[in-house]
């Protein structure tokens, strides 16, 4: 038990940079608020040397856990409204007011447009090839498109 006693700022410093690293190596986001945590404890042990390696070792926990769920809440809030306020895959906000032009069309008001890079199943009625188009609604993989004058 006599290395026990031992622990100096270097044991902290060498355990917190081990932690990062790994951290770097095996990604995940959870061993990098311990590293942190061992770093902070290393810098308390720097200014005050005299405290016990209980109270440092319960203290590192401490900091360990707080660090962690803080972390946690913090981006459980943030992917919670990123996904509210996304439109990726979401066609219908993506889409709406798109402008296009026709390139073919069927007697059913059923064919394909133009819209930035790529071609889409449009569906409208009274278009003809070459009508320059707006998206109003998305139905599945087609786009609802009024004529713009």
């Amino acid at each position: 038990m006599e290395w026990f006693s031992t622990w100096s700022v270097w044991h902290w410093l060498v355990l917190g940079f081990v932690l990062l690293i790994a951290e770097i190596i095996i990604p995940g986001v959870f061993l990098l608020w311990w590293g942190l945590a061992a770093l902070v404890i290393a810098g308390i042990m720097a200014l005050i040397p005299s405290l016990s390696l209980t109270f440092l070792s319960i203290s590192y926990a401490m900091l360990a856990l707080l660090f962690s769920v803080a972390w946690w809440k913090y981006q459980h809030n943030k992917d919670t409204s990123d996904q509210s306020h996304s439109s990726l895959n979401q066609r219908d906000h993506a889409m709406l007011g798109a402008k296009g032009t026709v390139k073919e069309i069927g007697h059913n008001g059923i064919g394909r447009g133009h819209f930035g890079d790529t071609t889409w199943r449009i569906q409208g009625s009274q278009l003809q090839i070459g009508d320059l188009v707006e998206v109003v609604a998305v139905e599945g993989i087609t786009l609802l498109v009024n004529k713009v004058n």
